[in-house]
């Protein structure tokens, strides 16, 4: 009975990696319909680098129910290494 119960915990942790949101480039979001949209999801935090950023920016989008985002990084100055990271999402 241990071994269903830990396939089936296995399953299920492989299943919720594969609806992770995917990040889409320039051009793929030009090419998505409005109706697609989801809206823009903001983090203002201090991240050591973009990859930090695009991490945290993906967990949101995907707590948002979206299958894809468009991230855009910023660094404001003045901000003591605040990076502003914004995304559009979409279903």
């Amino acid at each position: 009975m241990k071994m269903i119960t830990l396939a089936f915990v296995a399953v299920l942790l492989l299943c919720s990696n594969a609806t992770a949101a995917i990040k889409i480039d320039n051009h793929q979001a030009k090419n998505m319909d409005d109706v697609m949209s989801l809206g823009v999801i903001y983090i203002n935090h201090n991240f050591a680098t973009e990859q930090e950023a695009e991490v945290a920016i993906e967990n949101d989008a995907d707590q948002h129910g979206a299958k894809y985002y468009h991230s855009i990084l910023m660094r404001e100055p003045g901000s003591n290494g605040n990076m502003h990271v914004s995304a559009d999402i979409y279903r």
